[in-house]
């Protein structure tokens, strides 16, 4: 089995679509949003960073921002450039880092956060059933995804489209048939 990258989890939970054009179809371009999030991970200075986690069961690898120890457990912090938030995408990609560091360090974790630099707060997230449910469905997705030569669904939620690096390559206006008139056209 080909192991994924768990930060396509935050992508496949965020647009399945954008996760076949970037991961199957290798349509990686970048935009001023992902060279920003690009620059503020260099330029952030953290303790415990680089620890690498993996899980034979879900075919995930990946690296984690932080891992700090705090009253006896670990704790894993994810950083991330915009603003504090529900962002369901963000917190199903902590937890999946928090289940490949369970399974390669043979411990359970109960919690971790997510810091995000256009706010300077963080939130604090608890890894339940549920939530690890959602892990386990987006890893699914990305399996079925990768099993399937066709693209997925344009997301309805026209927001997720502004910004997007792939925009372009996924066409997402055109897709939906609501094309732009031009000059009374």
């Amino acid at each position: 089995m080909e192991y994924l990258p768990i930060s396509k989890v935050n992508t496949v939970v965020f647009c399945p679509r954008r996760y076949y054009i970037e991961q199957l179809l290798g349509d990686t371009l970048s935009n001023h949003h992902l060279t920003e999030g690009s620059s503020l991970h260099e330029r952030s200075v953290r303790v415990g960073e680089g620890l690498w986690v993996w899980s034979d069961r879900l075919g995930l690898s990946g690296v984690v921002d932080q891992v700090t120890l705090e009253d006896g457990e670990h704790v894993i912090t994810e950083f991330k450039k915009g603003f504090l938030g529900e962002h369901a995408s963000d917190q199903v990609q902590l937890c999946a880092l928090a289940m490949c560091f369970e399974e390669s360090r043979d411990e359970r974790l109960s919690f971790g956060r997510i810091y995000y630099h256009r706010t300077r707060r963080r939130v604090e997230v608890p890894y339940t059933p549920k939530l690890r449910q959602r892990v386990e469905e987006a890893v699914s997705l990305m399996r079925a995804l990768e099993d399937h030569a066709h693209y997925p669904p344009v997301t309805e939620n026209t927001n997720k489209c502004r910004g997007c690096s792939v925009k372009d390559a996924c066409q997402p206006t055109l897709t939906r048939g609501r094309l732009p008139r031009w000059g009374g056209i």
